[in-house]
């Protein structure tokens, strides 16, 4: 058995596994805040902001420390015996896939409810990848990977150092998250007109390529 096979993991979240720290990283790097940094230009034709005063700091920096995270889990699964255990079930891993996929539509419900976001950046490709393919998809590995690693791993002191390691760059991304929580609802939806938009448009559109290349000799002239 592969590590995803130990874990339970499907194709579409397999191949995370079984690399080195560094490159389980870079792949967890790619995934988020990476994708959403080449979706912004490509499908909205616009540079997605970093800065702390126009972006949710759970997204950025938070999500390098997700990554960090969720590279140790899949790193520590690499141990996890091989053998067949409920944590690796379909039965399992189908309630926690459709879990997940509920939290994520109830989270954009939320969001479309509080008004935040008007209605036509809650389906922009930023903020459709960012909903569900990140909660239900990313954040169902990371709990599947998780609890595998809790409940399969053989438990010395060695493993809670490692595992405590692991956790120490989720609780900084915890805290981000909390920071954000914190904004009044005008701070929020400042930070949240710059983080999804609704005059989004492809790049290969009529706007788009017009858009397209104001980005770059707005770049050029800055």
């Amino acid at each position: 058995m592969d590590t995803a096979d130990r874990i339970g993991l499907p194709w579409y979240a397999g191949w995370l596994t079984d690399h080195g720290l560094i490159v389980t990283l870079l792949w967890c790097l790619f995934l988020t805040p990476g994708l959403m940094i080449l979706i912004a230009p490509v499908l909205e034709t616009r540079w997605l902001p970093l800065s702390p005063r126009h972006q949710f700091l759970s997204f950025f920096p938070g999500d390098i420390f997700l990554g960090l995270m969720t590279a140790g889990f899949l790193v520590l699964a690499q141990e996890l015996p091989a053998e067949h255990r409920w944590y690796n079930s379909e039965l399992w891993h189908g309630c926690l896939q459709g879990l997940t996929l509920i939290v994520a539509c109830v989270l954009t419900a939320r969001e479309s409810r509080d008004g935040i976001y008007p209605e036509r950046a809650l389906v922009s490709p930023t903020k459709l990848y960012h909903n569900i393919l990140l909660y239900a998809g990313y954040g169902y590995a990371i709990v599947a990977t998780l609890v595998a690693v809790l409940f399969g791993s053989a438990w010395s002191w060695t493993l809670v150092l490692q595992l405590g390691f692991c956790l120490l760059p989720g609780a900084v991304w915890a805290v981000l998250v909390a920071r954000d929580n914190t904004l009044t609802r005008f701070g929020a939806y400042q930070k949240a007109s710059w983080a999804h938009v609704q005059d989004w448009t492809p790049f290969w559109t009529y706007r788009g390529r017009y858009r397209f290349r104001q980005l770059f000799t707005r770049r050029a002239v800055s």
